[in-house]
């Protein structure tokens, strides 16, 4: 997928969503919680984070959060360190394409990424963010 059409499909499914651009990066925000974003597309690199080396010519990584249940049952077994980062120095290649793996950031708040999702990996995770958004219109 490209990262217009993960856009495309997240304002037309998710109708809530703003959208807050730095640059080419998007932060799609639900007016319920305007301080966490509800997913993230980066587009580049940056000083705070260059795990999966997005500066590659048309890579991706989109990024969101999923309940702590799902999380632990997926990664819980990596690591026992919180706090940021906790998930850097545990042999994953956040470089790896078409593939969910904990943030290499928040991992340890339960947010996740892919790198160049497929159709068919974003519509596999399509199901926790529509949990995610539920929870959201709650609030």
């Amino acid at each position: 997928m490209t990262t217009e059409e993960v856009k495309s499909y997240l304002l037309e499914n998710f109708k809530s969503l703003n959208i807050v651009k730095a640059e080419e990066d998007m932060f799609f925000m639900h007016p319920n919680n305007d301080k966490l974003p509800f997913v993230t597309i980066l587009t580049k690199d940056n000083e705070y984070d260059s795990f999966s080396n997005l500066d590659r010519n048309g890579f991706f990584r989109l990024n969101f959060c999923m309940d702590k249940e799902t999380f632990k049952s997926n990664f819980g077994y990596l690591t026992e360190k919180k706090g940021l980062e906790a998930f850097i120095n545990v042999g994953i290649d956040f470089t790896k394409e078409d593939t969910l793996l904990p943030h290499p950031t928040y991992g340890s708040m339960n947010w996740v990424c892919v790198v160049n999702p497929s159709e068919e990996t974003f519509m596999s995770i399509v199901k926790h963010l529509e949990s995610s958004f539920q929870v959201l219109e709650r609030n």
